[in-house]
């Protein structure tokens, strides 16, 4: 047998083994190539364990520089209870600070702001079929502000816990970590001085990670 009759050979038995074993693979995996990883399970239908629904994140808030200085944190950690569903807890924290003029011109401390939250929260994808990774969010937050006014030490501490009722937008970057666009409206916001300091609008808008 020749050069080329033994190459002609080995090429014919590589593309019989290759259509042998395109035919004989597992239809399932066949079926599920391209389609994204489900949230609660493996590829084998296997509950996924309590660490790996997990998701770790947060989000930076209140981030304002000149007068006034505001800068916050908002840490998560969330849970895949469900395809469909996730439920968490959250902690926030920030600091303001305003400055006033003096009659020289300078510039002084005036009041700052430590502002201390927590919440709940639970978001429902609703509609995968049409619109994935869109998500009802609904949460309960409370949240205590102190104030301080730097000239005279004086001290003063205000709450409030606000329902907020909304949709949040998640763009996955892996199974357990993605981007998250949430618009909020609160159920308990009123015009008034202690409402003004924590939002200044019934709408609330977050960048978030997890």
């Amino acid at each position: 047998m020749n050069h080329i009759q033994k190459l002609l050979f080995i090429t014919v038995l590589l593309s019989s083994s290759v259509a042998f074993g395109q035919l004989t693979e597992d239809p399932d995996e066949r079926r599920d190539q391209g389609r994204d990883p489900l949230r609660t399970q493996t590829p084998e239908g296997r509950p996924l364990p309590f660490g790996q629904r997990l998701r770790f994140g947060g989000g930076i808030n209140g981030f304002r520089f000149g007068n006034p200085f505001s800068l916050g944190i908002s840490p998560v950690v969330a849970y895949q209870a469900t395809e469909h569903m996730i439920v968490g807890i959250g902690g926030s924290y920030t600091y303001t600070r305003y400055k006033a003029y003096t009659n020289t011109g300078s510039t002084v401390p005036y009041l700052t702001y430590n502002q201390y939250g927590g919440r709940g929260f639970v978001m429902y994808e609703f509609i995968p079929s049409i619109l994935p990774n869109l998500y009802l969010h609904g949460e309960i937050e409370s949240t205590t502000i102190q104030q301080t006014e730097n000239q005279t030490g004086r001290t003063a501490a205000f709450a409030l816990t606000s329902p907020l009722l909304g949709l949040t937008y998640s763009q996955p970057i892996s199974r357990r970590f993605g981007v998250n666009l949430t618009a909020l409206y609160n159920l308990n916001y009123s015009n008034n001085a202690v409402a003004s300091l924590i939002y200044s609008s019934p709408f609330v808008l977050r960048l978030s990670f997890f």
